[in-house]
């Protein structure tokens, strides 16, 4: 990738635990005591040390090099929860076959990773000029 605004070439890292036979990709089961929910559901904590992945350098690349990244994130919802979805009221290959509660959220944290040759750590992320929410969602066979 080529920045204009340098005038030197950029290298984008693709971080992931990698691809499941099933051509799952981007999805990686956390350790229980990574995720915590707690007063009332309106705020929760992802909480993540040396989690491994790898890192391809370009999307679905060849050449795969281990890495590794921390992750604190908060969330504190801002809104009430509201209902969303139709469930098994729709053909289950629609966008609307899933049920939740979702309440629009603040979001703040840092993330940082490590790799042979690359390491990265971010300021303070935060979802201030973008959108944030949190709830809980039932979809797929989680429907039945």
């Amino acid at each position: 990738m080529f920045d204009p605004s340098s005038g030197s070439q950029v290298q984008v890292h693709d971080l992931s635990p990698g691809t499941l036979p099933n051509g799952l990709f981007w999805t990686a089961q956390l350790p229980q005591e990574a995720f915590e929910v707690r007063h009332d559901g309106r705020v929760a904590r992802l909480r993540l040390r040396e989690l491994p992945l790898v890192d391809t350098i370009v999307f679905a690349g060849s050449l795969a090099i281990a890495a590794q990244v921390d992750i604190d994130v908060l969330w504190r919802a801002t809104s009430a929860p509201v209902e969303r979805g139709a469930g098994r009221g729709v053909d289950p290959r629609s966008p609307a076959a899933f049920t939740g509660h979702f309440a629009e959220a603040t979001c703040r944290g840092r993330v940082s990773g490590v790799e042979t040759g690359f390491a990265f750590h971010t300021g303070e992320i935060t979802a201030d000029a973008f959108f944030a929410e949190m709830g809980r969602e039932r979809n797929g066979v989680f429907l039945r």
